[in-house]
């Protein structure tokens, strides 16, 4: 089968899976979890590829799923990562199939949404696994599929779900050259689709600050020591990292306090205050220079106000970086499959994605592949997180028929220097 004819061959069977893929959208819709607790979702992924011979299953990070298909023909090994986890969110769309998931997160009890489109990613995933494994005797390779959980970042102590996937070995036997990423926008709509090359996400630094000073009545501040204060005065010099200190003609910085407590009433100096930072940078020697001095700084601020402080580094992904020289391989193929018109450029983003884990083992390509619902204006879409946030259902057949051009297309001009 010549390159032409597979093509071909791609659309006719997208086109004929296009209601299978609504139904399998909706499921998956309807049933969202959250990190680690991706327990149905999984089984259901498990449970659709078993149908499919051709494809080696199995479970990985917990509640992760890794199918790995083997073309009919030899050569190397490309990924495509596809993230199941759902946000504590509640759903406010008017979709027939909305979630009204419950569950409890944190001791909480809390809607589950999702409300940032992995079931479309998830469902586009496993469309492209069901047409490649028709398709496999004309791969000159292999393909792995990584269903990811716990993207949107894990529970407190425990690894992400791409950095808990690579040290399980996800990108391991066979070993993969290269990895694709996909991710719904709202910004643009289907069959559009938005890519760079270079920094496409910043690092990011979950920080906890605690301070501890000494309790004393509200009425008599000098009989102890404001935690409260000293936590205030921390907050406004922490800004001056980013306006003083980070050259920011590298890319862009930003420090936000997410939370600030202490105490429980009016008239009480607490012993002490606690706060929570999220730090991101689109360059690495920034981070290392805020990281440093946000320690240096709140240990400097509690000694000037006579407290004490203890500064805990939390979870932390890496800049993602989509490799220049798979960029520029992949670009006629995204034209070829998009149209030149409907390929995007997007800025480097101060939002962070543990992708990143994976490109920095092997060369990555993040993209976006359009979601606007096609019935409104952009301006009426609404942004991943959002409970109004939904995908355009013509968005799934679309990026199916992109991620197996992709493949092809990567196998096909890498596969005389496969190992």
């Amino acid at each position: 089968m010549n390159s032409e004819i597979f093509y071909q061959s791609v659309d006719q069977l997208a086109t004929d899976f296009e209601s299978k893929q609504i139904e399998i959208f909706h499921w998956l819709h309807q049933h969202p979890e959250l990190a680690y607790h991706e327990f149905e979702t999984s089984q259901y992924i498990k449970d659709y590829l078993e149908k499919f011979s051709e494809l080696e299953i199995s479970s990985i990070a917990k509640t992760g799923v890794k199918a790995v298909l083997h073309g009919g023909k030899p050569g190397p090994t490309v990924a495509i990562r596809a993230d199941i986890d759902a946000l504590p969110v509640k759903e406010e769309t008017d979709l027939s199939y909305a979630s009204n998931v419950k569950t409890d997160y944190g001791g909480q009890e809390t809607y589950v949404a999702h409300a940032c489109g992995h079931d479309a990613s998830t469902t586009a995933a496993l469309g492209t696994a069901t047409i490649l494994s028709q398709l496999k005797d004309d791969l000159p390779g292999n393909v792995v599929f990584l269903f990811q959980p716990a993207e949107e970042g894990a529970p407190t102590g425990m690894d992400g779900g791409a950095l808990r996937m690579v040290k399980e070995g996800a990108l391991l036997d066979p070993d993969v050259q290269v990895i694709f990423g996909f991710h719904a926008n709202n910004t643009c709509y289907p069959g559009q689709v938005m890519i760079r090359e270079g920094p496409t996400h910043a690092s990011q630094d979950s920080i906890f600050i605690r301070i501890w000073g000494e309790q004393a009545h509200g009425s008599q501040p000098w009989s102890g020591k404001d935690p409260i204060v000293a936590g205030a005065s921390l907050i406004n010099s922490l800004q001056t990292l980013i306006s003083r200190e980070v050259d920011l003609q590298k890319g862009a910085a930003v420090i936000t306090v997410g939370y600030f407590w202490g105490g429980i009433k009016v008239n009480i100096i607490p012993e002490g205050a606690e706060m929570g930072l999220t730090v991101r940078s689109l360059d690495e020697d920034n981070r290392e220079i805020l990281v440093t001095r946000i320690k240096e700084l709140t240990e400097l601020k509690a000694e000037m106000h006579g407290c004490q402080a203890e500064v805990i580094f939390g979870q932390h992904y890496p800049r993602n970086v989509n490799q220049e020289e798979l960029y520029q391989t992949m670009l006629p193929t995204l034209e070829r499959v998009a149209q030149a018109k409907n390929v995007l450029y997007y800025l480097a983003s101060t939002k962070s994605e543990d992708f990143s884990y994976f490109s920095r083992q092997v060369p990555g390509l993040y993209m976006y592949y359009g979601a606007a619902p096609s019935d409104r204006p952009l301006s009426e879409a609404k942004p991943s997180h959002h409970p109004e946030f939904m995908v355009d259902e013509k968005a799934l057949k679309f990026t199916t028929t992109l991620e197996c051009n992709l493949v092809y297309d990567w196998l096909q001009n890498h596969s005389e220097s496969a190992p």
